[in-house]
């Protein structure tokens, strides 16, 4: 039977005199105070075997999407197969559980023994992971998107002092799709969201947007098809498979994609670091090397998902532009991204992030190689 478990006053009680006297009833098969012990006994085994055969996973994120549905059919089916069969998982998605912003907390304090969070929720806790958000170009396949990742977490350490500080670790990293514009508009190039209202989700896209000559507009997330029907935002620029799911495509048929516009904030898959660190150590190797094989098995789902919005969004009749190189490099800003990412710096600073222009230079240079 395999039994790895959290210390509880039932080994106390094992320890105990109280315990001895239970065994020696039970060997010597003294009456109700034997039937008493073998029950307990009995039923501390199952509750000690049914704590260490499950853990709980929660995300925020309902099933259906492409990152959910990939997490709930490989990565924890892998995980039970790579521990063989002595882990069992209790998903809880759709934010059952606790929401995204409150994912990282829950996850520390073991609410949850594994989960999903998001760093773009966790701007004052998880300083160095804004870093990835500075840089609105990216690697076009998942393969070198998490290439950059891993080698970001080897080489930058304050990426893992962030999560070790917050009581987790991470296990597997995924991402959403590329960013792609939708607009109301005609949209051939870069050059036609000028002068237009474009909605995006935080700071820094917001000011992508401007150094492109549109004019940035914050909008809540779930206002945004009613703000495209009613003219109050003539674009939104987002995840590919984002924008799809919630329909945005319908009120915006005019899309500028490239598989280029990386969406760069990680998605991280973390455990709680002290429930992991109890563990035995097969088990341990059994959920990294599940984590491994599913996050490679990844790219396949990433390309598929893509190449179906693309496929779908054209059986519907919308217009997509794949944006070119001058056009990406339009985007990019490199002059006035600088500007961005040394503000970047000084306000991680602030912020407590001391060695920012360390991070960020290392960053740059992975980023750099990642895109070559």
């Amino acid at each position: 039977m395999f039994l790895y478990t959290i210390r509880t006053n039932y080994l106390a009680v094992f320890m105990s005199s109280k315990y001895k006297r239970c065994s020696k009833a039970l060997r010597q098969k003294r009456g109700t105070l034997g039937a008493v012990c073998t029950m307990f006994l009995a039923l501390t085994a199952v509750s000690e075997s049914a704590m260490a055969a499950t853990f709980k996973y929660a995300d925020h994120d309902p099933l259906g999407g492409m990152r959910p549905q990939f997490v709930k059919d490989v990565w924890l089916n892998e995980i039970e197969k790579q521990t063989d069969g002595k882990l069992k998982v209790q998903d809880f998605f759709g934010g059952t559980l606790f929401s995204s912003k409150e994912s990282l907390k829950g996850l520390g304090d073991g609410i949850a023994e594994m989960g999903f969070v998001y760093p773009g929720h966790y701007p004052k806790r998880l300083i160095a992971h804004s870093v990835f958000s500075l840089f609105p170009r990216g690697p076009e396949t998942f393969e070198k998107q998490v290439w950059l990742y891993r080698k970001a977490y080897e080489e930058v350490p304050e990426l893992k002092a962030e999560l070790k500080k917050a009581g987790v670790m991470p296990l597997m990293i995924t991402a959403g799709l590329p960013g792609a514009f939708a607009g109301v508009n005609q949209l051939d190039s870069i050059d036609d969201i000028k002068s237009d209202k474009w909605r995006a989700g935080g700071k820094w896209l917001l000011r992508y947007l401007d150094n492109a000559g549109a004019t940035p507009v914050a909008v809540p997330w779930g206002d945004v098809y009613v703000a495209l029907q009613t003219g109050t935002i003539d674009g939104v620029y987002t995840n590919y498979d984002g924008l799809h799911a919630t329909k945005l495509d319908e009120v915006a048929p005019n899309l500028l994609i490239s598989k280029e516009l990386w969406f760069s904030t990680p998605f991280l898959h973390l455990a709680n670091i002290r429930y992991f660190n109890r563990l035995p150590k097969d088990i341990q190797e059994g959920i990294l090397k599940a984590s491994l094989i599913a996050e490679q098995q990844f790219a396949t789902t990433w390309t598929a998902e893509f190449d179906k919005v693309k496929s779908e969004q054209m059986a519907s009749g919308y217009k997509l532009v794949e944006l070119s190189q001058t056009d990406l490099a339009k985007w990019e800003n490199k002059t006035k991204l600088s500007e961005l990412q040394n503000q970047w710096v000084e306000e991680a600073k602030a912020a407590g992030l001391l060695n920012a222009a360390e991070v960020m230079a290392k960053v740059r240079k992975i980023h750099s190689e990642a895109m070559n």
